[in-house]
């Protein structure tokens, strides 16, 4: 391999990385603004998952996004939001990869005043088709998990307006 192939490998390599770490945050920014369809381009038809240590698992899209939606709406009085970080992703072939991520998430009932604040760490499979990644299986385990009841409901969102800042 020439040193140029080697540098080119080595991009597309990085390119790679980059757009599965896109992919992570869209996914999570999904989750917070409930955007269902835009949520289903990001996962693949078969995806298969293990939440909660095992207490949630789906094995297809449709299922899934049922979960993750219905879940957390608005009409279930929720207000909830998930943050990713540390990212270790390798690449396992030229159309697939696997990750682990460090995630806390915040998930508050406004109608029953309880605030759950949980740090896990999810294990994520990846798969590319057509030039795009998508996450084709994910999941994590719990590494801290608590509870708070609110005595003093109190409290108000902030809803903004999403922003494309894309175009």
């Amino acid at each position: 391999m020439s040193e140029l192939d080697a540098l080119v490998n080595r991009i597309n390599c990085i390119e790679d990385v980059e757009a599965i770490k896109t992919l992570k945050h869209a996914y999570f920014r999904c989750l917070t603004l409930s955007l269902r369809d835009e949520l289903r381009t990001l996962l693949t038809e078969d995806v298969e998952t293990s939440y909660s240590d095992g207490k949630y698992n789906f094995y297809n899209r449709e299922e899934l996004l049922n979960f993750l939606i219905d879940s957390n709406s608005e009409a279930t009085s929720t207000v909830a939001y998930w943050m990713a970080a540390m990212p270790e992703i390798k690449l396992t072939g030229d159309n697939t990869a696997i990750g682990t991520w460090g995630m806390y998430h915040h998930y508050f009932k406004t109608d029953k005043g309880f605030i759950n604040e949980i740090f896990v760490y999810y294990q994520d499979e990846y798969r590319k088709t057509d030039g795009r990644w998508q996450i084709n299986k994910t999941g994590y385990k719990t590494v801290y998990d608590k509870v708070t009841m609110r005595s003093d409901n109190k409290f108000q969102v902030a809803k903004p307006e999403w922003v494309d800042c894309t175009t």
